[in-house]
């Protein structure tokens, strides 16, 4: 264990892909310059999409999660102090305070905190047991001791996390599974109606029923079964409850700090620095401007996190760029699966093209002729190809699209 020092010049609070991305970034520019992760979770940076998706299906396991070993976190000499979350920044100070009491003052700081799941409102006490989040290993330990044949279970939320939970917990062992989403279908908010409609009927044919057009708006104890009541649709029994409605960006520090905030988390230039000189932020608290149309976007997505925390790690060792990088979002629900770049909204669908047969598709999306984001479904190695014809801002109709694309 190295000596313990109070001044870091490398200082990152948070423990996730985006300070573990950051710290690597670091090291390849400055490998003495002394280096802290601070982690609210007991455990280094692991991978979170697992969670939902693999561990569920035995596609992954709980070994495979770290990031690094803690000899390869050595390795790099960057000391790791995890499981104390820092509650107090002062940036005037540059320190900051831990809930142990340990203080620490930094030359270059990156906040990359995160978020934390949005749970009910008023949620009972008596509740607590039987309602469950998913946003850490904890939780997702937690949920699968919860669970065993003969249960009823509902999710909650028409998002990522609540799509892939529905379909990982249908292909468990004695599972009864509810779905329900506020809008038509899983997914409803990027997928057009075509890929609601096969998405919806793969759900059903996994016995998973589906509740659209349910938003939930209370719950509570009746004869030892959980009572959901949804706005205007009536009610659902249940004996567990996945809560999958999305996070709230932790900005508590970056508040503390006098930081200035934009679409629910810390605006940020195109090096990741915020109005603070001596902040970095990166991951899902960025709120950076889009590489190609410069507009402000904020993203909570894997590809993300890594992306902006080498970027703010570059920077803060003094060989930042301009950030590039047209971040990839993704999911996979039985046999589908889908990757996607840019503003995908479905209210923004420019054009719907499918293989015959309907195995795969490609969604464009944007406003009048200009694709400002484009879905692949079931449609492999073409994410590249995507972001080179966004960044080249090629028009909808321009031959480059069916080209690369749609060749079936």
């Amino acid at each position: 264990m190295r000596e313990e020092i109070p001044d870091w010049r490398y200082l990152l609070i948070g423990a996730g892909p985006a300070a573990a991305a950051a710290a690597v970034a670091i090291r390849a520019c400055d490998r003495e310059g002394s280096l802290l992760m601070l982690g609210a979770e007991a455990e280094g940076p692991y991978q979170r999409p697992p969670l939902s998706k693999g561990l569920w299906l035995g596609k992954d396991h709980l070994d495979d999660l770290p990031l690094k070993s803690p000899a390869e976190w050595e390795a790099l000499a960057v000391q790791r102090h995890l499981g104390d979350p820092v509650r107090q920044l002062d940036a005037s100070a540059r320190k900051v305070t831990t809930a142990a009491g340990k203080t620490y003052t930094y030359h270059r700081l990156l906040l990359a905190t995160g978020g934390r799941a949005r749970r009910p409102r008023d949620l009972p006490a008596e509740l607590a047991t039987r309602v469950f989040t998913l946003r850490s290993l904890d939780d997702y330990e937690g949920l699968r001791a919860a669970l065993h044949p003969g249960l009823e279970v509902l999710v909650v939320g028409g998002g990522f996390l609540g799509a892939e939970m529905a379909a990982a917990l249908s292909q468990q062992k004695g599972l009864s599974v509810h779905y329900a989403v506020a809008g038509a279908a899983p997914l409803a908010h990027i997928l057009p109606p075509v890929l609601q409609k096969e998405i919806g009927a793969r759900y059903e044919k996994a016995g998973v029923v589906l509740h659209p057009q349910h938003r939930l708006a209370d719950l509570s104890l009746e004869q030892d079964r959980l009572a959901a009541r949804f706005d205007g649709v009536g009610a659902l029994a249940c004996d567990l409850l996945i809560y999958a409605t999305g996070m709230e960006a932790n900005v508590e520090l970056a508040q503390q700090a006098g930081l200035t905030l934009r679409l629910g988390g810390v605006r940020v230039d195109a090096q990741m620095r915020s109005s603070d000189p001596h902040i970095w932020v990166a991951g899902d608290l960025a709120s950076y401007p889009d590489p190609v149309w410069q507009v402000p976007i904020r993203l909570e997505h894997w590809d993300n996190a890594e992306a902006t925390g080498r970027a703010a790690g570059l920077a803060m060792a003094g060989a930042g760029e301009p950030f590039t990088h047209q971040s990839l979002f993704f999911s996979d629900l039985y046999e589908f699966g889908f990757e996607a770049v840019g503003r995908c909204e479905v209210q923004r669908v420019l054009r719907v093209a499918a293989e015959r047969g309907g195995k795969a598709a490609v969604v464009y999306y944007g406003e009048g002729s200009e694709v400002q984001g484009v879905l692949l479904w079931n449609l492999w190695d073409k994410v590249d190809t995507v972001r080179a014809g966004i960044a080249d801002r090629r028009p909808l109709d321009d031959p480059f699209w069916r080209r690369s694309l749609e060749a079936w």
